[in-house]
């Protein structure tokens, strides 16, 4: 089994009374979740176990931007209760390819970041904008957390304007950004 994991969702609440789960997303492909092979759920305190998705689907409404997930042998609200802030994982060998132009985060954290050839710092982490609910803004940029040498954090967004490459086996960044937002970020 590979040591390194992505997480495609995190649970959020029971959903319904057979089991389901609410989850937030951490994946932009939801509709992947069951073409892969191996799915693994990670309670808070323990390993990654393997799972079987009988089904999921996207809801509507309130919830919309998070993913309903039925779990093989999660059949009652008490079982759903007990996965609160669990994780549905993957082993990173598993991952699907992506398209061009689309990068996994854990591809993209841990990369340089560089301004017009000048060390901005590293990508530490990656936010995706939430509306007060905690639903996802789709048509928002995601934002660059970037670690400056100074250890100071500035975001700085993910949008394809400011991107000149990206080179993840090199792991570097090459951003083309307006001018001001390195100073009022920091």
């Amino acid at each position: 089994m590979a040591a390194d994991w992505i997480t495609l969702a995190r649970v959020v609440r029971p959903q319904g009374r057979r089991g389901e789960v609410l989850a937030d997303l951490k994946t932009d492909f939801p509709e992947q979740l069951r073409q892969y092979p191996n799915i693994f759920l990670r309670l808070p305190d323990g390993e990654p176990k393997p799972a079987v998705v009988e089904d999921s689907w996207l809801p509507t409404g309130r919830s919309a931007g998070r993913i309903v997930i039925k779990l093989q042998g999660v059949d009652s609200i008490s079982d759903a209760e007990k996965l609160l802030d669990a994780t549905i994982e993957i082993a990173s060998d598993q991952r699907l390819t992506l398209s061009d132009g689309n990068y996994y985060v854990s591809d993209l954290i841990g990369c340089q970041m560089v301004h017009h050839g000048d060390m901005v710092g590293t990508v530490v982490d990656m936010h995706f904008p939430q509306d007060p609910s905690g639903k996802r803004i789709d048509d928002a940029a995601a934002l660059f957390v970037v670690e400056r040498a100074n250890g100071d954090e500035i975001l700085i967004p993910f949008a394809n304007a400011f991107v000149a490459s990206i080179d993840t086996l090199a792991r570097k960044i090459e951003m083309n950004l307006p001018d001001g937002l390195l100073e009022m970020n920091g």
